[in-house]
């Protein structure tokens, strides 16, 4: 796969990041994120944990360059990421969404879907280029090729997300945002789609931010955790010392209400 064409490595650095929302009352509006930091090291899982509104998906968007109304700074590869970024900034960054079902043109098969997103990125020479990207694509998610020419409607959930995968890595980012990825997933599918985010990472070195309510799936796959609280940072540290140690109330309450853990 190829790279998105950043230089400098492919560190994510977040500093001080604020979103606030417009609100119907006049005051100052709803506060999503407060001086948020967090960081991502090339080739590196991390969990972004919280309740619903605690402002992982916020935090999500900043990052991939969809909530573009923010303050503080975003730095990929050593190089600050402006608000309205260019098409390498953009390919070098991507995000997978919670829903396949809604993410997914239904009238569309996989292969129009792929080739129309490298038309517009300008990868591929011709249509036997880019059909052979797809292929490739396809195989890197663990998905037999022939399924290029289906349409969403015949693939199961697991199936629809994959095919999400692959075209958020078609443009070759270096940086994954998974938003809730695999929470609207039945159980037994989920960890088809975890064991890909690892063999991804494995295999292209891709760098991962995980934002999941799902502490089970977060301890299995990421490598630090940063728990996140009414838009703030409480906790960040290795996952173990997240798990077995947790410093912040807060954490502390998150791990003793999932049910799922041991």
């Amino acid at each position: 796969m190829g790279s998105a064409g950043m230089t400098g490595g492919s560190e994510l650095v977040a500093e001080d990041i604020s979103v606030t929302f417009a609100t119907r009352r006049r005051d100052a509006g709803h506060r999503a994120l407060a001086g948020v930091s967090l960081g991502v090291r090339p080739g590196e899982i991390v969990g972004l944990v919280g309740e619903s509104g605690s402002g992982k998906s916020t935090l999500g968007r900043v990052i991939v360059g969809l909530q573009q109304d923010y303050t503080g700074t975003l730095r990929f590869g050593g190089e600050v990421l402006a608000h309205r970024r260019t098409r390498a900034q953009r390919r070098a960054i991507q995000m997978v969404f919670q829903d396949p079902y809604a993410s997914l043109d239904p009238q569309m098969t996989v292969w129009k879907m792929l080739e129309e997103l490298l038309i517009v990125h300008g990868i591929g020479e011709n249509r036997e280029a880019r059909r052979a990207r797809s292929e490739e694509l396809m195989r890197l998610v663990h998905m037999p090729p022939t399924l290029l020419d289906t349409r969403p409607a015949g693939m199961s959930g697991g199936q629809r997300q994959r095919v999400a995968i692959a075209r958020a890595l078609s443009v070759g980012p270096q940086l994954l945002v998974a938003d809730e990825a695999t929470s609207a997933l039945d159980v037994s599918v989920q960890a088809g789609i975890i064991n890909l985010f690892a063999d991804l990472r494995a295999e292209i070195g891709l760098s991962i931010l995980f934002i999941s309510h799902n502490l089970a799936v977060v301890r299995s796959l990421c490598d630090r955790v940063a728990v996140i609280c009414q838009g703030e940072i409480v906790e960040e540290a290795e996952t173990r010392a997240v798990f077995d140690a947790p410093r912040h109330d807060y954490t502390r309450q998150l791990l003793a209400a999932a049910p799922d853990l041991p």
